[in-house]
């Protein structure tokens, strides 16, 4: 489960909940609980929008509503996953991973770390990024000089990767 915090002024939660059904194939079933199909909602508005994306999806893709095997339920207690679950793709670049833990003292800060978010995005799109760009942008980052070395040299790695 993820947890997103917005601003609705600048994102509504309608929209969060478009690029969710968009991603998310609404009539499979995960039968273990730590991996269910979900949205949460905090009050009744997000609720009705929530229900009424859940019927759209449902048509898009072609399945009835009762078939929809994702859950609408009210938001409870978030419970961050364990260490080794977080900024997955970061494992894939141990150096720099450890720079990070270094970094961050926490799991939690790891875990709600905008730059490791970038980082793990990047990182974990493979070439699908533009690496050059990526390298362009890193000292804006503001991270330590340590993980920035370590990410050039992943970036440089990427794009050897790609020729």
């Amino acid at each position: 489960m993820i947890s997103i915090d917005f601003d609705p002024k600048v994102l509504k939660y309608e929209d969060l909940l478009e690029i969710f059904w968009s991603a998310h194939r609404c009539d499979q079933i995960n039968t273990s609980r730590q991996y269910m199909n979900a949205v949460f909602f905090h009050d009744e508005a997000q609720k009705e929008a929530a229900e009424k994306s859940k019927a759209a999806a449902a048509a898009q893709q072609g399945v009835g509503v009762e078939e929809v095997q994702t859950t609408i339920a009210p938001v409870g207690k978030f419970t961050y996953a364990e260490g080794y679950h977080q900024k997955y793709y970061l494992t894939r670049f141990g150096d720099i991973r450890d720079i990070l833990t270094r970094t961050y003292k926490t799991e939690k800060e790891l875990a709600d770390s905008t730059v490791a978010t970038r980082l793990n995005a990047y990182l974990g799109s493979g070439m699908k990024r533009d690496w050059a760009v990526f390298i362009k942008e890193l000292p804006d980052y503001g991270v330590p000089e340590e993980l920035e070395k370590a990410l050039s040299k992943a970036a440089v790695r990427m794009l050897d990767e790609a020729k």
